[in-house]
């Protein structure tokens, strides 16, 4: 029965399993593939490609899943677990899994500090050589969305 799928996982899941067999450590190497599966393989089944309009993260199958927000020349920083990202030309905010937190409804939104995050609406941006400012008519600041975590209200 194969415990998992295709790719890295897999070459990780038989170099362990072969190991742990010549040690007779059949324990480790239930609890190895039980942590495996309890927190998943997104790390290896998403990964970030540019495409026709820029960068965008793919599952296995190459599907979109979102885009990130683009700062110094690649994906946004993550900031308190959480990253920006653009859909439909508003701003959002996901984390490393790419859940969304945060839908995508602000014209601009800074990163979170200290568990708020400046958001922006009615913006336009002016470009300056190779950098952009942004004005916006409305600002407000939203709370860290993530329950539990150190930095939410």
């Amino acid at each position: 029965m194969p415990l998992c799928m295709a790719g890295a996982i897999c070459t990780i899941v038989r170099r362990v399993q072969a190991g742990l067999r010549a040690e007779g450590l059949f324990w480790i190497q239930a609890l190895f593939l039980l942590l495996i599966f309890t927190f998943g393989t997104s790390a290896y089944s998403q990964r970030l490609i540019q495409d026709e309009h820029g960068w965008v993260y793919v599952n296995h199958r190459g599907e979109a899943l979102l885009r990130p927000f683009i700062y110094d020349n690649g994906p946004d920083y993550f900031e308190e677990g959480l990253a920006r990202f653009v859909h439909d030309g508003k701003m959002g905010f996901h984390d490393e899994a790419l859940r969304i937190w945060v839908p995508a409804r602000y014209d601009f939104a800074f990163p979170f500090v200290n568990g708020k995050a400046q958001v922006g609406m009615d913006c336009h941006r002016v470009s300056d050589g190779e950098h952009r400012s942004v004005y916006c008519q409305h600002w407000d600041s939203i709370a860290h969305p993530v329950p539990g975590s150190t930095f939410a209200s």
